[in-house]
């Protein structure tokens, strides 16, 4: 007989009582947590009971923190079933950023995808004060420039009674990412289960793994073996030029690796590296079209070499294509492609026949099984699901990221998700065809059957793909593979990564733990010395040039630049305030604005025209304009005349200072000291700048413009319909619907800005 947890916020019979979530959630009320167990076995549980214990000692709010819009909404789910916690609020970016601050004013707990709380950190819109307790939902991603990064970092800081909980299935067997894991998220305590320990047995109902090694149709191998041919050409020409002299068997990795070799070179001036480029980028296209074939099939391959024959054939198509497309070998793997494509029907799939014969047998066997086929490339997710269209009392569902890939592959919105989610749970369809956005976290404990269409080299994206099974049952995991191709290495691959992370999170307990005591005893001896400078620094008694009052500025950014990595080093310092400016990126003061480019937006700017233009607006609006040009300029591709020329004209002509910074720390760091510089306690920043010498009509136009929604073109339109700014702002909703391009969203949020009450905030009068 099954007991269930007793809590005052869960609700009666919600839960099964397990021992081992039990110790792990007390364990994690201690301090930052790392949870890693394997994925079915209620990590999501767990983040709960952590977090209904908080909310009855401490108070104060949650956020839970999730990659993906899908498992936003699984979590938020989640804990309106299991809880009394009856403010719970979800935010994606398909909430508006002024319904999030409404919404988060009387919500308890604030489940999230990261970039929104990123954006509303930097703009202010959230203040991490409140929160008790933050959850990084698959944490094994707070590594680099990763949002969780950020948030934790600035949630630390804000907070000092801070609690982290992180949850992932795998942290990944690379110790040097663990660490910066445990880094990142300021983990304090780390809580490991494997299947085999005592506590978790139990509940472990396991699946069984099934390879099927396929063999390749005849007309595909010589197709194959004419691709291999023309790659090996290719290596051949790069090796003549000096790159993969010692590498017997050239990798995709030595590809990559390659490339920096070839921008050095490129740098220091070397013409051969210039065709070196277009080589490798040949090598790497060629490479793409085995991958296709040899773990796709033939259709997949076939589409991508028409791709690169249109990109060849199209003005400003890449000079790799170009060339590519005019070459022997080439134009005979095309030929060949195309005689199997006259006669496709004839010719099997080996994994699509697979695939309807597993599925058909599955089905046969219960016919309320639920299956998820596997597919690396959206492109294959397609074919799949037609081809199981096919196979009788098969109800098949695609499951996709967003993003559009063209007419005929349209991304699933959010609410799409969720509903295909929903009727597969029911049973209206029975078989979903998922990319990797099915791959983290998804629901569905009645999987009967995981299917990989192919294997996948990475042992994290393996584990997850697989724990879509076995939950309630043991399940069963069916892997395809092409006898002799890069399937049968990935294969391998992955399991043997697999192997070594079990092995390493057996002792990586130990070593965490040792390494937790070395950072807890490294962290005390910081903050000592930390106080002893900040009592040297109030003896001292002195402020230098950039010492400031303790509240912080506020710095109007162009909405745009918002997912730069300008904008969050900037952050941890000013209060960042996302605006439309019409001129600039960074609004600094009244007569200060910076406009920062990388190189390569810098050197489209030039082509395409836009650059003169924005600096003529900075020139006439701002009596310090700055133009900050981000990385490499001069890196080929483009001739250095040209861009001499437009810079002479923008210091000569314009008047406008240049300055040229490395990265975004070095921009980052220019603004900082530009904006303690320049600020004024007293000066209130304008965030619109009144152009000078503007005719009636400009300024009335440029009024109108200022109002929510409204382009230059509305604004003519508005007072065209209206005769006069006073007309306009007096106009009900009603009336401003009236104009062509007013729907009922713009005119109610035209209607509000101008009628709602200004309340000036205490401090600022």
């Amino acid at each position: 007989m099954n007991v269930a947890i007793s809590h005052p916020l869960l609700k009666d019979n919600a839960m099964e009582e397990r021992e081992y979530q039990i110790n792990i959630a007390r364990s994690c009320l201690r301090g930052n947590t790392l949870v890693v167990l394997p994925t079915g076995l209620g990590k999501t549980i767990i983040a709960i009971l952590v977090m209904v214990e908080i909310l009855l000692k401490k108070g104060g709010k949650i956020l839970f923190l999730a990659p993906t819009k899908p498992l936003v909404e699984q979590h938020a789910r989640s804990i309106k079933e299991l809880t009394k916690i009856e403010t719970v609020a979800k935010f994606t970016g398909e909430v508006a950023k002024t319904r999030r601050r409404e919404i988060s004013k009387d919500s308890k707990v604030i489940v999230a995808t990261p970039q929104v709380i990123h954006n509303d950190i930097i703009s202010g819109d959230i203040n991490l004060e409140e929160f008790t307790l933050v959850i990084f939902d698959e944490a094994h991603r707070a590594v680099g420039n990763y949002a969780y990064t950020y948030i934790a970092r600035e949630y630390r800081k804000r907070r000092k009674d801070h609690l982290i909980l992180g949850i992932t299935a795998s942290p990944g067997g690379d110790e040097e990412k663990i660490m910066e894991i445990l880094e990142n998220l300021g983990i304090e305590n780390v809580e490991i289960r494997t299947e085999e320990d005592r506590d978790v047995k139990p509940y472990v109902k396991g699946f069984k793994i099934r390879w099927v090694e396929l063999p390749m149709p005849e007309e595909l191998r010589v197709l194959h073996a004419s691709l291999k041919d023309l790659y090996k050409s290719i290596i051949d020409n790069l090796r003549k030029i000096g790159l993969f002299v010692t590498i017997r068997r050239v990798t995709r990795s030595d590809i990559l690796r390659a490339q920096k070799e070839i921008q050095d070179g490129i740098k220091e001036g070397r013409g051969e590296y210039y065709q070196a480029a277009v080589l490798l980028t040949q090598a790497i296209k060629v490479d793409y079209a085995l991958e296709y074939l040899e773990t796709q099939g033939f259709e997949a391959c076939y589409n991508y070499l028409q791709k690169i024959i249109e990109e060849g054939n199209t003005r400003g198509g890449s000079k790799a294509s170009r060339v590519l497309i005019r070459d022997d070998k080439f134009i005979n793997v095309v030929k060949l492609a195309r005689e199997i494509a006259d006669r496709i029907e004839d010719i099997e799939n080996p994994k699509l026949n697979a695939l309807r014969i597993i599925v058909r047998k599955e089905l046969a066997n219960n016919p309320d099984s639920r299956i998820i086929v596997f597919t690396h490339f959206r492109e294959t997710s397609i074919i799949v699901a037609n081809a199981l269209r096919e196979v009788p009392n098969v109800r098949v569902a695609r499951f996709v990221g967003q993003a559009n890939k063209g007419e005929e592959d349209r991304g699933l919105k959010q609410k799409e998700q969720v509903e295909i989610i929903n009727k597969f749970r029911k049973g209206e369809y029975n078989v979903l065809v998922a990319t990797s956005v099915a791959e983290e976290g998804l629901d569905i404990p009645a999987t009967d059957m995981v299917i990989f269409y192919e294997p996948v080299p990475s042992e994290i994206r393996s584990i997850q793909r697989r724990g879509r099974t076995g939950r309630s049952k043991i399940g069963k995991v069916v892997i395809l593979t092409i006898k002799g191709t890069r399937d049968i290495a990935y294969l391998w691959s992955s399991r043997n990564k697999e192997r070594k992370m079990k092995n390493e999170l057996l002792w990586l307990r130990m070593l965490l733990q040792e390494k937790l005591k070395e950072k807890k005893l490294r962290n005390i001896f910081e903050r000592k010395e930390e106080q002893r400078e900040e009592k040297n620094k109030m003896r001292k008694g002195q402020l230098t040039l950039v010492d400031f009052e303790d509240e912080k500025i506020k710095i109007y950014v162009d909405h745009r630049e918002f997912r730069s990595e300008v904008v969050k080093i900037l952050s941890q310092q000013f209060v960042l305030v996302p605006h439309a400016l019409s001129v600039g990126d960074y609004l600094i003061s009244e007569r200060m604005i910076v406009e920062r480019k990388t190189a390569n937006d810098f050197l489209e700017s030039i082509k395409d025209g836009r650059l003169f233009s924005q600096m003529m607006d900075m020139r006439k609006n701002y009596q310090v304009p700055i133009l900050i040009i981000e990385g490499e300029l001069f890196t080929g591709g483009f001739h250095e005349n040209s861009i001499y020329g437009a810079l002479a004209s923008i210091i000569g002509d314009y008047r406008i200072s240049v300055i040229f910074t490395r990265d975004a720390q070095e921009t980052a760091k220019l603004i900082e000291f530009l904006v303690k510089r320049e600020y004024s306690p007293k000066e209130e920043i304008a965030i619109r700048k009144e152009k000078r010498a503007m005719s009636d009509e400009e300024r009335q136009r440029y009024i109108v413009e200022s109002l929510p929604n409204v382009s230059a073109k509305l604004s003519h339109r508005l007072l065209e319909h209206f005769g006069s700014v006073r007309n306009v702002i007096n106009a009900e909703v009603g009336e401003l619907m009236q104009v062509k391009g007013i729907g009922r969203k713009i005119a109610e949020d035209i209607y509000d800005v101008v009628n709602k009450k200004y309340a000036v905030k205490r401090g600022e009068g």
